[in-house]
Order: structure tokens, then sequence, then C-alpha cells
């Protein structure tokens, strides 16, 4: 039997409660949080080296969350603009990018499904970090390809939520394919012939306690109430520490679907 790529987004989506991760007023809870670490240093560099962002050049960027990935886009582009639901991220970004001096800032305080593509003109490089969590994935990919020379989504390679977890959230496996694996079909179903690949990191994300790398990945999982207490209690158990900051996996996976459009 075929796969229907679209409906198996949408049924990952649904299943792991990933709706909440596209909404404003959550995001609007994280918006001083500071990501940065080796592995958000290591990815921005290699993603930045692949985007290649030129003087000459309008980029957009879905979801920008802290500014990790805007800012060093802002410095080397004629003009970004930024579409994210939550007022308090962009503001954060918008504050960021005034300690630097960068005035080529345009922000978008909207869900990207809502935005009116037509608006906003053509661009040069459209880009997406860890931040595609809408149902109709494919009608989205449409719109961005639509506005954009260049599309670059950089998704996880990894499954959002380790089976192990998923067994204590869901009572089973409830997904079984990567984002990664996900999206790169619908890209080729839909004819945009994309260029994939995969960067594999070390450790990933680190926290400065137990604690806080507990609360993230239940944050991230909508792990609550009595089960959120079992998914703690088995996080707690699994975690690595390493050089006193504390990991939830081995490694990270970075799954690079990108296309250019003739």
């Amino acid at each position: 039997m075929t796969m229907d790529w679209n409906e198996e987004w949408n049924a990952s989506i649904k299943a792991t409660s990933r709706y909440q991760l596209n909404s404003g007023s959550f995001w609007d809870g994280h918006a001083n949080s500071n990501g940065s670490s080796s592995f958000s240093e290591a990815m921005t560099g290699d993603q930045v080296a692949l985007i290649r962002p030129d003087p000459q050049q309008r980029v957009l960027e879905i979801g920008p969350g802290n500014g990790r990935l805007t800012m060093p886009l802002a410095r080397s582009s004629s003009e970004i603009t930024i579409v994210d639901p939550s007022a308090m991220m962009l503001r954060a970004v918008r504050t960021l990018a005034e300690s630097e001096g960068l005035a080529n800032l345009k922000l978008i305080n909207e869900y990207w499904e809502n935005v009116d593509v037509g608006a906003l003109g053509m661009y040069h490089k459209l880009v997406s970090s860890y931040s595609l969590f809408m149902y109709d994935v494919g009608e989205q990919m449409r719109r961005m390809s639509s506005i954009s020379d260049e599309v670059f989504l950089f998704v996880p390679a990894d499954i959002r939520i380790p089976f192990d977890v998923q067994e204590i959230l869901f009572g089973q496996v409830a997904v079984e394919h990567t984002d990664y694996k996900i999206l790169s079909h619908i890209a080729r179903e839909m004819g945009m012939a994309p260029r994939t690949l995969i960067w594999e990191y070390p450790n990933g994300p680190g926290f400065d306690s137990l604690e806080a790398a507990v609360k993230h990945c239940c944050d991230m999982y909508n792990a609550t109430g009595s089960i959120g207490k079992k998914v703690a209690e088995h996080l707690s158990s699994t975690m690595m520490e390493k050089d006193g900051r504390f990991f939830a996996n081995a490694s990270r996976k970075v799954g690079v679907i990108c296309w250019q459009n003739e």
C-alpha cells in the first residue's frame, strides 16, 4: 500500500500533541530562554554556510525563536522578514537586533498558515529551522516555494519523542517516522527535487541542571499530570551528564531538505 505522507505528517502532529508547539502563547513563555550551546553554535555555523546569505538578497525566516539563526542571516542580507505567532519572541529578536545596530528586520506576528504570501513579494531564500508544527504541511511547503528562489528546511532526523517515552505517554509507539523522512518524501512527491542530507552532532542541547533538562523535555512532549510525572521520573534516570551539563541524547541528528526553484 502506498504511504500518504501528508496524512502521516498530520497523524504524527496529532498523536504527539505537537500542535501545541504551533502556538504563540506557548512560545511567549519561552521567549527569555537562552538556547545557546555548543550544539546550537555548531549547527548555526553549518546552516549559514549552506544558506550563504548575500548582501543583495532578501531572506524570509519562519519561526525565528530567540534569533539564533536570524542574527547571522541579518548581518549578511539586505533584508530579512521573520514570521512568528509569538509576539514575545519577536520582541526579543528585535531587541537583539537593535543591540547590534541591525535595522533590516521586518517582523510579522502571525501564524505562517495565515500569512498572505501574495502580499510579501519574492525572496531569494526562505528558511525554517525546527519550526514546522502545522497540519497539512505539504500545502505550506507549496506556499513557501511560491515566493522564494530557494527553500531551506532544517528538521529533526531523530524521532522527536523517543520510543521509550512514547510507550509511557501513549501506551504504545504512536509515531515511527522522523520528520526528516516524512518531509523528504512530501518534497519529492511534490516535484521539488530536494537535496537531502543529515548532520550529526555530539550530545545535542545541554542544560545546567537535571531539573531544567527534564522540564524542557516534558514541555516539548506535552507530558502533564500523572503521566507527565512518570515521564519525568523516567527521563531523570536516563539523562546523561557531561562536564556539568545534562543531555537527553548522546547525539543529535539534523535533517536538511532544500531545493531551488527554476
